[in-house]
């Protein structure tokens, strides 16, 4: 069966047809099925320069990846699966006191089992949102010696940072276990290593602590993972499902076609 006699035909969202309509107009000379219409959006979107408003400020990102599978059936059975977006390069901002931004190798945010619904509106609504944000071992360097002056930092594997004294790497190094707070990753000295020999930490050498960049709000840090070149903080989105459970899908399609025409990411509302 076509994706368009699909639609036509039997569908526990009839308002799905009326969305393909709805992006026809805003995207001609495109597929007008739903699941056709989101892939195409999608080929606009992957590989480009975007910009969001986050508060008054812009923040700069490419969109490296948009994955779900929107194929008809799914879309007709209100059963998507997790919908997974990669952006890279992200200019995220610091405080307002700040003012500054953090360069952010990467944002993957992930919702888990997503859901259509049909009444009061047609609506996706997600189980869980899980977010990685990637930094590169540069900036974890330069927060480090901000904290600590003389300091070297870097991702050392098995979940471990290790450091060394910048005027005497020769002289070993101290590796260090990640740790969330509330406000902060806490670095905690684990293992000296001199020559060959391991000795436990000295207690002189208090635990690093590192301010959290402001993460977006209704967001937890539950995990914070290093890795060859990089350190990745996981979070979990914990107001995100509800909010975009609000959100009618219609309204989804208009944020995509408008980022797609755009490059501009809109503010996403919400219909009471």
């Amino acid at each position: 069966m076509s994706d368009g006699r699909w639609f036509d035909g039997w569908s526990p969202w009839p308002e799905l047809a009326g969305l393909a309509a709805a992006g026809r107009s805003l995207l001609p000379n495109v597929p007008v099925t739903p699941a056709a219409l989101a892939r195409t959006v999608t080929e606009q979107l992957v590989g480009r320069r975007l910009t969001a408003k986050v508060g008054d400020r812009e923040v700069g990102l490419t969109l490296a990846e948009l994955d779900y599978p929107a194929d008809s059936l799914r879309l007709a059975t209100g059963r998507l699966g997790d919908v997974r977006i990669v952006a890279e390069d992200v200019d995220w901002p610091e405080s307002e006191e700040d003012g500054g931004s953090i360069p952010l190798r990467r944002v993957t945010v992930i919702a888990e089992d997503v859901r259509l619904r049909s009444l009061p509106t047609p609506a996706a609504i997600p189980a869980r949102v899980r977010l990685e944000i990637a930094v590169s071992a540069d900036v974890l360097r330069e927060r480090v010696a901000t904290v600590r002056p003389g300091i070297v930092a870097a991702p050392a594997g098995n979940g471990l940072l290790r450091i060394h004294w910048a005027k005497r790497p020769h002289w070993g190094h101290l590796t260090l276990r990640p740790q969330v707070a509330d406000d902060a990753v806490v670095l905690l000295p684990q293992t000296l290593h001199i020559g060959q020999k391991k000795l436990r930490a000295p207690k002189q050498f208090r635990p690093i602590e590192l301010p959290l960049p402001e993460l977006p709000p209704g967001t937890r840090l539950t995990k914070v993972e290093p890795r060859h070149d990089e350190l990745v903080l996981h979070a979990v989105a914990e107001e995100w499902p509800e909010r975009l459970s609000r959100i009618p899908l219609a309204d989804l399609l208009s944020w995509l076609t408008t980022a797609a025409m755009t490059l501009t990411l809109p503010k996403l509302g919400t219909r009471a």
